[in-house]
């Protein structure tokens, strides 16, 4: 009986605490933390509308997949072309069955992938969305990349309206150029997973 209990109790906690949003309330966007490991620089960009600096970033495009709007939105934001990074992130996805590895019966998928090399998002930053004219709650998808901070951007990439100005930064003043602490966090994610994953940042 005590144990039937424990499981409504916790039935009735989850039933309390889930909501429903449709999905017209709902805001995805995709960016990148492009980085320039050998000069230790980041991408981002200078909003002349909103008068902040930001991480590149933007909205999905129906049926579009998120790893590709994000690609997408920096290249069109920055003119930039980004290359992803498969990593060791830390990930609560899990490997197909044809991954697993043969530990026969009993074996137990973990439930988070700690040293696993893919190319799945570092982090999110939520928050209510302040531009959207509607109710909208925003979370922001974002993956590490890199590109070299020498190269020419493409011209015209942004689109109509926009106004937003491409700047490669170190990466110890992020915190002085970058506007909302929860972009700096996904930044310093970005790197803690290059750094974990063997790849050398500020070296040429």
């Amino acid at each position: 009986m005590a144990r039937q209990g424990d499981e409504q109790l916790d039935m009735d906690q989850i039933d309390m605490s889930m909501t429903f949003s449709p999905a017209h309330e709902v805001g995805i966007s995709c960016g990148t933390v492009t980085i320039d490991p050998g000069r230790a620089k980041v991408l981002i960009i200078w909003n002349n509308r909103l008068q902040i600096h930001q991480l590149p970033k933007g909205r999905r495009n129906i049926e579009e997949h998120w790893f590709d709007t994000a690609l997408r939105e920096t290249h069109e934001e920055t003119g930039f072309t980004a290359t992803p990074l498969a990593l060791k992130v830390p990930t609560r996805a899990q490997l197909p069955k044809r991954a697993l590895p043969n530990k026969g019966k009993g074996y137990k998928k973990p439930e988070i992938l700690w040293d696993h090399v893919s190319r799945e998002f570092i982090g999110t930053c939520s928050y209510p969305d302040p531009q959207s004219k509607s109710p909208s709650f925003k979370t922001v998808y974002y993956w590490a990349a890199t590109c070299d901070s020498t190269s020419t951007p493409d011209k015209d990439t942004q689109d109509e309206g926009e106004n937003l100005v491409p700047k490669w930064i170190d990466l110890v003043d992020i915190e002085k150029f970058l506007r909302f602490g929860a972009e700096v966090a996904v930044v310093k994610k970005a790197v803690a997973d290059m750094k974990r994953s063997g790849h050398k940042i500020g070296e040429q």
